[in-house]
Parts: structure tokens; sequence; C-alpha cells
């Protein structure tokens, strides 16, 4: 018997429990939470830390998705699991039609209404939020959160670590650098360094990313 569990109970979290069981791809989903001060029970679901979900279940039967929205926390946690010898598990929203020709690397999440087109190419542990679209000849680093509503034309490069805030636009041909934000509803219509925030529309740099966070 397979059970999900989800790293993280909270808003994004609580999406993906009711997002999982009309994927039905597993018996049972469970939260992992390692704040020992956590509820034991969210929306019905029993809450672990990563060790008592050890000690509770065959670790064959487990196969995790990670909620965060923080793309460094994403990061910790995916090389946390690795060091637990733990499988990543994919989420991919039924209606969802992946290209033969595009890929979608472990443990990311493509949530309701995204649209991803062809040779598009996602890394590891991204999370692909509501209604965004992405076109053609994309690549997306490991661990980039692409929030709802965000528009990315063709040929777009976008390194990993990167956070795309919601309503964000992206012109054809732009390369993010790793560590970036771009902030809600900006448009970038220019190559933006690696760890720089960019907001407004044209998008212009706010400051450098040197702590690696988006939500302080």
């Amino acid at each position: 018997m397979k059970t999900l569990c989800i790293y993280g109970c909270g808003g994004m979290g609580r999406e993906l429990a009711d997002l999982a069981p009309r994927i039905d791809q597993w018996e049972n989903i469970i939260f992992i939470d390692d704040n020992k001060d956590s509820p034991l029970v969210v929306d019905d679901i029993p809450v672990f830390t990563l060790e008592d979900a050890q000690v509770e279940y065959n670790k064959s039967e487990l196969e995790f998705i990670i909620s965060a929205g923080e793309p460094a926390v994403r990061e910790r946690l995916s090389y946390k699991l690795k060091e637990a010898d733990m499988v990543e598990a994919r989420i991919i929203d039924n209606n969802f039609i992946l290209s033969k020709f595009s890929s979608i690397g472990k443990g990311t999440i493509v949530h309701t209404g995204a649209t991803v087109t062809v040779n598009v190419h996602i890394g590891k542990s991204c999370l692909l939020n509501k209604h965004c679209v992405i076109g053609h000849d994309v690549n997306v680093g490991d661990y980039t959160v692409i929030s709802p509503n965000v528009t990315i034309g063709g040929n777009v490069n976008i390194g990993s670590n990167c956070y795309i805030g919601s309503g964000a636009i992206i012109r054809n041909g732009i390369s993010i650098g790793d560590n970036s934000i771009i902030g809600m509803g900006a448009v970038i219509l220019k190559d933006v360094e690696q760890s720089s925030v960019m907001v407004g529309n044209p998008a212009k740099l706010l400051r450098k990313n040197t702590d690696k966070k988006v939500f302080k």
C-alpha cells in the first residue's frame, strides 16, 4: 500500500492533500512536518515528523512530495529525503497532458490548469502552480517555483532555485539566472542576472537576492 507523504501542512500542503485523491495513485496520505509543535492532525490527515513516519511505516510504502513555496526550502528538504533514501513522487493534475518531447523531473508538482507545451524540460522538485503557461523550448532548473497565472514565452531559460511571482510575464528568448526572484506582475523584457530581484513593468532590478530567500 503506497502512502503519499506531503512535506509541509501549510496552505500548499493542504491544497495537495485535496488534489492527490483525484489522481488516485496512493491509498493513504499523511503530512510530514518537522516542527514538534505542529498539530497532530490537519484536515483529518495525521501529521508526523520524518523520523516518526520512518518508524510508523515501511520505507518501501512511502512516497514524498514537498509542498514548500520557498525554493531554498524545497532544495533543503529534497536533499534531506535523498540522504534518508526516500522516494520523491510527482503530483500531476489529471487533466494535464505532457508532450512526448517534454520532460518533468521527479518531485515536481503540476497543479490544476498548468500548461506546458513542446520541448520543455522541467527540473526536479519544481512547483508549477495553478494556470501558469510555459511556451515551447523552455528549460526550468531544479527547485524553481512558478506561481499562478505566470506566462512564459518560448525559448526561455530559467535557472535553479528561482521564484516567479503570480501574474509575471516573461518574454520569449529570455534567460533568468539562478536564485532570482521575479515579483508579482513583473514583465521581463531583458535577461536577468543570477540572484536578482526584479519588479515592475518593464521589470527593473530592486536588489540582489543575497540571502536566497523569497519570504522574509
